[in-house]
């Protein structure tokens, strides 16, 4: 009888755990979608003065190298 009772408990501990980790899971999932969806509202400031690429990587280059430097090539990393 008292084995019964044992294992009784150890389900009881083994089913509120269980449920713990799986609402604690459900409520950082969520969340975090909220999170995302509050801050998509907020846009990133783009420079759209100077939409020439080649053109503000050259003028760069120039400042770093004080007119000396050149580019010769360059390709986009992803």
């Amino acid at each position: 009888m008292e084995n019964d009772s044992n294992l009784t408990v150890l389900i009881n501990i083994l089913i509120n755990g269980m449920l713990t980790v799986f609402f604690v899971l459900f409520f950082v999932f969520f969340l975090g979608k909220i999170i995302i969806k509050y801050f998509e509202f907020f846009s990133i400031e783009k420079n759209n003065e100077n939409n020439d690429t080649e053109q503000i990587i050259n003028e760069k280059i120039q400042k770093i190298s004080n007119g000396k430097g050149k580019v010769l090539s360059y390709k986009k990393l992803d």
